[in-house]
Order: structure tokens, then sequence, then C-alpha cells
């Protein structure tokens, strides 16, 4: 049963409620997992909720759920009135009436929505033959699909009507590799919204190889060395760094950006960019709070230009929102899409040409645990390679990585032209490292 939208905003104003929002979320799910060649798992899931939210003599109150029926327009009324006669929290309560302009672009792909599940079954058992066959000393742990489709249907009582839908797919295939009492495991993920998009040949000998690679790995002769973060690891860590200009931390002194707007926070490197209208799987054109994103320098050439903003600390701050809201379950809070940092001119290989001896660091672990955000100091388990002479050389593992996140965005020396697109929606290439604490 489709949501009745206008008689939840008739109900609103007969009970008092100044202004009101109503979202309607439904999605459609598949994952299936192949071993041995043969599927042992294969799901799909769906469903669908509303979230509402409405102002009541100054403060929110949300309302949600998932049965949607004639009643509950009327029950999302009641919840959201007394939701806030007891709300306490000092967040403005504002509903946004709309931006004057909104880039409205779909990225839906009708050819994935349509695609036949033998076919992505095949694949799998493809890629996990292909994989076995590779080398004797490769194990395969699991080869999966999973795809979502989503839609999205913002409204309120101002007459703003906005309306999203996408859908993605990614491969992943996690691989053990062993030689003797020596094992490594080593994972990737295809991530895209077209089915063709991925070249199976590739994907199998890069599996392959960086398992196989890390065979032998041992821990390296402590020290400080240059250091090269490959995407992955450096996608990870800007997620992290970037927590420090999300507005609700400033606010609440947790930031180590607090007073440093204006002021140097990385290398003259380092350009790091918000670009929702990027050509991929995660294009946003409005936010959470139904405000039309844009593209924005939060950090350019290492200075503090902006701070992400919602409605909510944008009013406490006297500042314009910057399209930063997200949160879909009635709490709104701050966050990034697509962040990207700009990249340089030179490749990954020309990065590790650079070196003589250093390390390149392809993975990291613990960073939840192994970073302090009050401090922004950092002791993290790392695996990657040693750099001799321009060149990988040996594996090493269990390797800890030490220092201070912001310290090590302004030692950036040098930043790739390899830019690759994460799970997290950033777009990232290797950077260089001018020193690093590394110890084995």
């Amino acid at each position: 049963m489709k949501f009745k939208f206008k008689q939840f905003f008739e109900l609103a104003e007969a009970a008092g409620i100044e202004a009101a929002e109503a979202d309607y979320y439904a999605s459609t799910s598949t994952e299936i997992n192949v071993f041995q060649g043969v599927v042992d798992q294969f799901s799909v899931d769906d469903g669908a909720r509303i979230v509402a939210r409405g102002i009541v003599n100054g403060k929110f109150g949300a309302a949600s759920t998932e049965r949607i029926d004639s009643k509950t327009p009327g029950q999302l009324v009641e919840q959201i009135v007394e939701n806030a006669r007891v709300n306490e929290d000092d967040q403005p309560a504002i509903i946004f009436e709309g931006s004057p302009k909104y880039r409205r672009k779909s990225l839906f792909k009708k050819a994935l929505a349509e695609s036949d599940a033998q076919d992505k079954i095949d694949l799998l058992v493809d890629i996990e033959k292909r994989l076995l066959a590779y080398d004797k000393r490769i194990t395969v742990q699991t080869v999966s699909y999973a795809d979502q489709e989503s839609q999205h249907v913002k409204r309120n009582s101002y007459g703003l009507n906005l309306r999203s839908k996408s859908n993605y797919f990614y491969i992943y295939a996690a691989i053990l590799v062993k030689e003797g009492d020596d094992v490594k495991n080593y994972y990737k993920i295809h991530l895209d919204n077209d089915l063709n998009s991925l070249d199976v040949d590739a994907f199998v000998k890069e599996v392959a190889e960086q398992g196989l690679a890390k065979l032998g790995g041992k821990a390296t002769k402590s020290g400080n060395y240059p250091v090269i973060l490959n995407p992955r690891t450096t996608g990870a860590l800007l997620s992290a760094y970037m927590q420090n200009a999300n507005a609700e931390n400033v606010q609440k002194k947790t930031s180590l950006f607090v007073g440093k707007l204006g002021e140097q926070v990385a290398s003259k490197k380092v350009t790091i960019i918000e670009n929702p209208y990027a050509n991929n799987v995660f294009y946003t054109y409005y936010d959470s709070e139904g405000v039309a994103t844009s593209k924005k320098a939060f950090i350019e050439k290492g200075v503090l230009k902006l701070f992400a903003h919602n409605l909510g600390t944008a009013a406490k701050e006297g500042v314009e929102t910057t399209g930063n809201a997200t949160g879909g379950g009635g709490k709104i809070s701050v966050g990034f899409r697509g962040l990207s940092i700009k990249p340089g001119r030179k490749s990954e290989e020309q990065l590790i040409g650079s070196i003589k001896e250093g390390v390149y660091i392809d993975s990291v672990q613990g960073l939840h645990s192994g970073l302090n955000p009050q401090s922004g100091n950092f002791s993290l388990q790392a695996n990657g390679f040693m750099i001799r002479d321009g060149k990988i050389a040996e594996p090493v593992n269990l390797i800890t990585i030490a220092g201070n996140l912001v310290t090590l965005f302004k030692d950036i020396s040098d930043v790739g032209n390899n830019l690759e697109l994460q799970l997290s929606s950033a777009l990232v290439p290797s950077i260089k490292i001018k020193s690093l604490s590394i110890s084995g």
C-alpha cells in the first residue's frame, strides 16, 4: 500500500504541528555466495519504511514505521506530538522549505535491475574456478555477489517533493594463499552499477597475484621510513581525518580543527573536495534535510576553508548549511558523500620510484580502536611491502605504524593520479608520506 502523504500533512496541521516532513524509503537487495562451485546462499530481501518529523512548540518530534496502511498517517502524527513533548534536545528545529535549484539526475541502471540471477551465479562460479586454477597455493574462501535497488521520496508541508532511485552491485572475492606454514589472505571488491564494467581476467589476476605476493612476509626493522599509502588505506584515514571538519564535532569541542578555519591543517599538496555529483553509484543531489548538495573544497592546498554543516549546526553558527545532513531514522547528523583528494600528476609507480628505501602500505587494521580522535594519535597494525631502490620488494606483515593523523596529512609530500572509488563513497589516490614511524 502506498503511503498517503496528503492525509499525513492534513492530520499534522490539525494536530497543531507547525511544519512536518515525511520520507518514504524502499529497497530490494540480493545476495549470492558460491563455494566449491555450488550456491551456498541465495537471499532476496525487500522492505519499506516511513520516517516522519514535525515541529511542535519549537521542538522536533520524530516517528518511524515499517507498517504502511490507512492508519499509518494518524499514528505517525500522534507519535510526533508525543515525542516532541519529551524532547530535551537544544538543536534548532527547522523543516527546510527547499533550495532554488536541484541538479536532478538518475544513475539508475535498468539493465542491472532486469539482470538474470543465473548469469550472476555463472559469473561467480567462473571467478572461483579461475582463482583455483591460477595457482595450487590458492584456496578460495568466498566469492559473492550483492546488489541493492533503493527508492526515496521526501515531501514536506511547504510543498517540497524530492525523489531519487538508484541501484548498484558489487563482486567480492576472498582467498587464502598457503606455502608450508605461511598463510596469508587477500580480498578485492568491484563496485559499480554496470555489470559490463567487470573485467574478469583483470579481477582474477589482481586477487591471485596480490595474495601470492604476500607469502614470505616478515616484520621489518623499526625506524622512520618514507611511506606510500595505497588508495584503500588513504580512504580509511581520510574518513577519520575529515571528522575534524564536521561542524557537530567542532561545536562539541571534540574536533582537532577547533579555531583552525583559514589555517594550514594539511600539506600544500592536499586539496580535499566533496563532489556528490561524481558520475558513480553515490551520486546524490540533495541531503537528508532536502537541501541541494554541491561540489566544494573543505581543504584547499592544505588550508581549512569550510566546516560541514546541516541546518541545525549552521543555525547555531549563523551560517548557511553546506548540504551535509545525513540520517534516515529521524535523527539528523552531519556527514560527507563523495569526498576526494585532488589527484596529482604522478602514477603510483612513479611515487614508488621516488623512494630508495621505504614501505608501501596496502592495509591497516584497528582504526576504530587504534586511533584517539581527541588527540589524533594512532597506532595501527599494517601490512604491505618494502620499497627498495624505487621498486616493490619483499612483503612485510605484523608491522605497526604510529603517528598523529593531522601530522600525517601535513607530511604528505606527493599525491598520485590513481583514483579509486571506495565503499565509503570516497574517490582517492595513493599518497606519499615524508616519514612515518614503523615498528616490526
